[in-house]
């Protein structure tokens, strides 16, 4: 299979930091969807935490907790490929306002059941399924919305924007759920959430962007072909996207289950997972920064090498490693994860036509993701099995040995940066 022509690009890019604040906050579109994202990102990156250790402390198991998170992300999986195409057909900002309200009164009931006691198990996996639904409709719809906000000369700068500020919510966001578990408010914590959710919806309101008007198709199945005809046309997209799904299996959900699994037996184990996924967040604005600076002229070659890194929190958990490099470990692990995913929506964003982009946004995140329900509902029985150690000590191989595989591949090695004519940034 073969890609459209390849371009030249520079190896760096000049513009600042401070500069692409300025210049992407200065519109006043990217500045509400800044506002906007930057606020749920906020809200959401105070639950885990909150979520996974007041679960314990009212003595569900791991296994239990894996069927939580498994249940917000399979329905993400299960609709994505609508939420995809829906993206394509509808208002984008429309569509993102209603998945912000829909998880915005689930959080709510969350927060509800939580202050008044021991939830059922029904309840949590109910609330946790309506979050998963809204995410799979706000997604797609969310990649697809921001070529047309931050304009063509601006893609990467906002990629890497976007990932900066997520990650300081990432810093923000665990510790505050820790010491918010600590104090005994929890509740208190899908509460912020919930209200970020809001406050998402209300600035989407605002913005004033020109009318959709999408390519008219005959049908449902009709737009979903022509979405996985764009998907087929790209080897290498099929390749990252296979291997990202690897990496939900074998690296998000065991970093993101047994990590607290194995802090909660700690003094103050809340606050110190809390720290260690704080640090993540810190790595994420290193690795941030060190995209926005640098346009790699191989992208997907740095995306392997990023992808190598995230075995190293796997690999100290695994071996008893003291809490402080855990954290740097975390740090790493979020470095990269800041890496892998500027790179893989800037290369989609540039190479993909705005009239599927939702379409194979969504192709690429169901089967991105699509295992990482599956890892979650697994890590705690294979951890019951094979102890929590050798389940890392496994993860951290596949992750390695993935990357490897893939920098033999021609499709990776020799793909350049910068935008394709006829792609969103057309």
């Amino acid at each position: 299979m073969t890609d459209r022509p390849n371009h030249p690009a520079s190896s760096s890019a000049s513009t600042s930091l401070y500069g692409s604040f300025r210049t992407l906050l200065g519109q006043r579109n990217f500045a509400l969807f800044f506002t906007a994202t930057t606020a749920s990102t906020l809200g959401s990156a105070v639950v885990p935490v909150a979520l996974t250790f007041a679960l314990l402390t009212l003595k569900y198991s791991a296994t239990t907790i894996g069927f939580v998170l498994a249940a917000q992300t399979a329905p993400t999986i299960v609709l994505m490929l609508a939420g995809g195409v829906i993206g394509d057909r509808w208002p984008r900002r429309r569509l993102m306002m209603g998945s912000d309200i829909l998880r915005c009164v689930s959080q709510i009931v969350l927060a509800t059941l939580l202050a008044i006691g021991h939830p059922p198990l029904a309840a949590l996996l109910a609330m946790a399924a309506c979050v998963g639904v809204g995410n799979a409709f706000y997604a797609p719809a969310e990649g697809g919305l921001i070529p047309q906000v931050a304009g063509a000369d601006h893609l990467k700068e906002a990629n890497s924007v976007l990932s900066i500020t997520g990650s300081l919510s990432a810093i923000l966001g665990p510790s505050l759920g820790g010491l918010l578990v600590a104090s005994g408010k929890a509740p208190l914590a899908i509460g912020v959430d919930a209200l970020s959710y809001a406050l998402s919806a209300t600035c989407l309101s605002l913005m004033r962007i020109p009318a959709y008007e999408p390519t008219p198709s005959a049908s449902f199945i009709t737009d979903l072909k022509l979405g996985w005809k764009e998907f087929r046309q790209h080897r290498w997209l099929q390749l990252i996207t296979a291997q990202y799904g690897l990496l939900n299996l074998v690296a998000f959900a065991p970093f993101f289950v047994l990590g607290p699994v194995l802090f909660a037996s700690l003094p103050n184990g809340a606050r110190l997972w809390g720290l260690v996924a704080s640090a993540t967040g810190v790595g994420g604005m290193v690795g941030g920064l060190f995209i926005l600076r640098l346009r790699f002229l191989r992208p997907l070659v740095a995306f392997e090498l990023a992808a190598a890194l995230l075995a190293t929190p796997l690999v100290l958990l695994a071996f008893h490693a003291p809490v402080l490099p855990v954290a740097v470990g975390s740090a790493i692990f979020g470095a990269s994860l800041a890496v892998l995913n500027v790179t893989v929506q800037t290369t989609i964003q540039e190479r993909i036509p705005a009239d599927v982009l939702s379409r194979v946004n969504a192709m690429f995140s169901v089967v991105s993701q699509g295992l990482g329900p599956i890892g979650f509902a697994l890590c705690g029985p294979i951890a019951h099995l094979v102890g929590p150690r050798s389940s890392l000590v496994i993860g951290s191989g596949a992750i390695v040995a993935s990357a490897v595989v893939l920098l033999t591949s021609r499709y990776i090695r020799l793909l350049k940066s910068g935008p394709v004519p006829g792609a969103a940034t057309g």
